[in-house]
């Protein structure tokens, strides 16, 4: 439980208690947080894929995986960018603001699964419309959170913009790839919807 109670100050943006500043124990909140994440988009894609029980199943571990992959992809193109920008803050700090946003996002997606599985079960229309809205909802969290978060633990007087370059690389990357992965793993929902068929559908 503390360490969950750690993993929401450090979406939030607080500061991380002294027991928990090491490297050894920041590099395992990020895991902590990540195995978190894969867990609530399991949970939501549970609920997303409620009218039937292969969609279900198999939502349980396409939708973690789509998580899974593109902060896979994203981090070393963040880290890249952070090195070369030379950023005022720590590499683990930034590993940190990331992974605060996905579990940011992801746990929106897990308090509202009960609402989509709700109304998926008993609406045509707002089923796939809550559907939709917890996504777009839960990427606006999660990157206030990642840039909060990275922002807040840059030292006193340190210049910001310098800071916002890798943040601005990683979700780059993170969405770019996450619109790829999830027509990929199409389908998700019960019904087709504008991202199922990736850039290609989009660009047309």
């Amino acid at each position: 439980m503390t360490t969950f109670v750690t993993l929401l100050d450090i979406a939030c943006g607080r500061p991380i208690p002294a027991e928990d500043s090491g490297r050894a124990r920041r590099l395992q909140l990020v895991v902590f947080a990540l195995l978190a994440s894969l867990a609530f988009a399991g949970a939501w894609g549970l609920a997303a894929g409620s009218q039937g029980a292969g969609l279900a199943i198999a939502n349980l571990y396409k939708v973690p995986m789509v998580i899974l992959l593109s902060c896979v992809f994203a981090a070393p193109a963040g880290l890249l960018a952070w090195r070369l920008s030379g950023a005022p803050i720590r590499g683990t700090d930034l590993a940190l603001g990331f992974t605060g946003g996905v579990f940011g996002g992801t746990l929106v997606l897990a308090v509202l699964a009960p609402l989509v599985a709700l109304y998926y079960q008993s609406s045509a229309w707002a089923g796939p419309l809550l559907g939709i809205g917890s996504v777009v909802l839960a990427l606006v969290v999660g990157t206030v959170m990642f840039v909060r978060g990275t922002i807040r633990r840059l030292p006193p007087g340190a210049p910001k913009l310098a800071a916002l370059l890798p943040v601005a690389v990683t979700l780059g990357m993170q969405l770019l790839t996450l619109l790829q992965l999830a027509a990929i793993a199409a389908p998700i929902f019960p019904e087709r919807t504008p991202f199922s068929g990736g850039i290609d559908h989009l660009a047309r």
